[in-house]
Order: structure tokens, then C-alpha cells, then sequence
């Protein structure tokens, strides 16, 4: 949907655009270059109810991903996976 901050483009997809900038930095201060990605808000494909915590990676036990780049991918892939629900309870 192209009204939505989540709507993929990523030269203006704000949420892309802060993951890269804040993550191109923490990159350089984490020895193993691994991130827990979690989502919320979004009701996962085959589920009845929204999840207002999941793993991005569709792994509750390790949720990490490597290195910022494949962070921006998995929340693409999220996006195809998931559909956007609300309000978000935290």
C-alpha cells in the first residue's frame, strides 16, 4: 500500500532508511556482527491473531541476523510474510 510508512521502496522507506543509519554505526561496536530483529504489530500469514512480539527471521530461539543489509532484507521478506496490523500493544 504506497500510504504506508512500511510501503517498500527503499530510497523512502523511512523505517529502511533509520535501520541503516543507526545500524551502519552499531555495526562497528558488535564483535559478531549479529542483530535480534523482532517485529510487532502484524499478524503472521496462517494466524488467526496479531503478534505484538515475533522473531524476523521466523526463529523465537535465535532471532539474529547478520550484519544491517540482511537486517533490510528480512524486514522486506517480513513484509511479504506478515500483514500490518493495529493498534500495537507494547
Amino acid at each position: 500500500m504506497p500510504n504506508s510508512l512500511h510501503y517498500w521502496d527503499p530510497n523512502r522507506n523511512q523505517y529502511v532508511m533509520a535501520m541503516q543509519a543507526v545500524g551502519h554505526i552499531l555495526e562497528n561496536y558488535d564483535s559478531d556482527q549479529k542483530f535480534p530483529l523482532y517485529g510487532f504489530g502484524g499478524k503472521l500469514k496462517g494466524a488467526g491473531v496479531a503478534s505484538h512480539c515475533f522473531a524476523m527471521n521466523g526463529n523465537i530461539f535465535n532471532p539474529e541476523v547478520p550484519t544491517i543489509a540482511n537486517c533490510v532484507e528480512v524486514y522486506r521478506n517480513s513484509l511479504i510474510g506478515a500483514d500490518l496490523y493495529g493498534p500495537t500493544h507494547f
